[in-house]
């Protein structure tokens, strides 16, 4: 059995305080603020004691092994960050990664205290244990397509065992089928009186210091940017660094879509159903009831209305350091996926202890300098959310099988890749293409040269 994983905060501190990592030190006598080195990965002057914590913290978390594993700075980088912002410990203060001469952060050590630290670093290591499920008292499904069969591997909620629901979990008689049609029915529209009492950012507006985002650009197939009108959108989307968006969210009931809405806050939304919120500065979208879709099915609505009722305070998604990061705070289990078919099949477990980090800046430059290339396909930066359902699902089960499910888009994200395709970029061979391209039109060569500029990708 390998040795323990270290935790972050303390472990961190000990590091500070060695002096061994060029460009690592406390900037205040009180050591409450640290600064550490945070050169780009691309820069040609970068050496071994640019990324020398990065690597020190994948190793002690057991993430690389030196001499068995090919050294990957830009992974250890990311990993690193991701681990600062999943701890409500560390809060970042100064970005002067911007700064030629000498790019690094300033981090602030929030708490320390050592019980708080322990039970979220314990969650975060331990979520597939929080997500197994007995089969063997569960009944043979009487034939495929019913409602038992997408019940069987069900995860609902936070309850103990032998308790009423899970023996109605285990015992219940659910063979009846669904039903095959029912309208789609939105969500009421949103009021943007309702902004500031809410937190809702509307477009031109922006609560709490929350970005609104600038008009979309046009048909990106019919009207391709010149290199200088993308940049500037390109600022707008991404100031400082830092990434602005809107989000496309789709809820699903069983595979038919039941409402749909743009979210404009660009700091994020809450998902719920009939709690009053307590993040003012999040959008609320509320899970339709099941009579206003006129569900018919009995089974579905009885088993959709536990999963809406045990919602809580529900689950939130937030744009934070350029990660899109999500939290549980209902009773109501939720698992996530990049895209609606998983390559793999180990289900994700939303955290309710700590934040979840579900996407970054990086992950997408990656993805998309992969797809400019025509070394991959299109970037996948749709989070779906399944609630009270394992997922991915360890059978191979599609998501239109599972009770509740939401499919979040990142609209700048998704914009871009439509300028991508705009500009002749697709998982065909550059050669097997015939581009007509103006001199001061974009290609995919600056294409890709303006993300890495104004993208955050360390």
């Amino acid at each position: 059995m390998g040795s323990q994983k270290p935790l972050l905060c303390p472990w961190l501190i000990k590091q500070v305080d060695s002096c061994q990592y060029p460009g690592l030190h406390w900037v205040n006598e009180g050591k409450q603020q640290f600064r550490i080195p945070w050169k780009h990965c691309l820069r040609q002057n970068i050496s071994a004691d640019d990324t020398k914590i990065f690597e020190a913290w994948a190793t002690a978390s057991g993430r690389y092994k030196p001499g068995i594993d090919v050294p990957n700075p830009p992974v250890w980088k990311r990993n690193f960050r991701s681990a600062l912002a999943r701890k409500k410990h560390f809060r970042r203060v100064r970005d002067n990664r911007s700064d030629p001469h000498d790019p690094h952060l300033v981090y602030e050590i929030q708490s320390t205290d050592q019980e708080a630290r322990a039970s979220t670093e314990e969650d975060e290591d331990h979520v597939s244990s929080a997500v197994e499920v007995d089969h063997a008292s569960l009944p043979a499904p009487p034939n495929t397509g019913t409602l038992e069969v997408s019940l069987e591997d069900m995860k609902l909620f936070d309850y103990s065992p032998g308790s009423s629901a899970q023996r109605l979990l285990e015992h219940g008689n659910l063979s009846t089928n669904i039903p095959n049609c029912s309208p789609i029915l939105a969500l009421p529209p949103f009021d943007p009186s309702q902004a500031s009492a809410i937190g809702v950012g509307i477009l031109g507006t922006a609560p709490d210091g929350a970005w609104a985002m600038p008009p979309q650009m046009e048909d990106p197939n019919t009207a391709i940017p010149s290199t200088s009108q993308f940049k500037a959108q390109m600022k707008e989307y991404f100031p400082n660094k830092e990434l602005v968006t809107e989000f496309e969210v789709s809820i699903y009931y069983r595979g038919r879509r039941i409402a749909n809405e743009v979210v404009k806050n660009t700091h994020g939304l809450r998902f719920s159903y009939n709690s009053q919120s307590d993040f003012p500065y999040l959008h609320d979208v509320r899970f339709p009831t099941t009579a206003s879709t006129l569900m018919s099915d009995q089974q579905q609505v009885k088993y959709t209305n536990q999963m809406l009722e045990r919602m809580d305070q529900g689950l939130t998604v937030e744009v934070q350091d350029n990660l899109i990061i999500a939290r549980r705070y209902g009773r109501c289990r939720a698992f996530w996926s990049m895209g609606e078919n998983p390559t793999g099949l180990e289900p994700q477990q939303i955290s309710n202890r700590d934040v979840t980090v579900l996407y970054s800046q990086a992950d997408f430059n990656r993805d998309m300098c992969a797809f400019l290339n025509s070394t991959g396909g299109s970037p996948q930066y749709s989070i779906w959310l399944c609630f009270g359902e394992l997922w991915p699902d360890p059978n191979g089960k599609p998501w239109n099988k599972k009770m509740i499910v939401v499919k979040v888009t990142p609209v700048t994200y998704r914009l871009l890749l439509e300028l991508a395709h705009g500009i002749g970029a697709s998982s065909l061979r550059s050669d097997e293409m015939n581009l007509q391209l103006s001199d001061h039109q974009l290609s995919p060569t600056s294409f890709r040269s303006i993300l890495e500029e104004f993208m955050d990708i360390s």
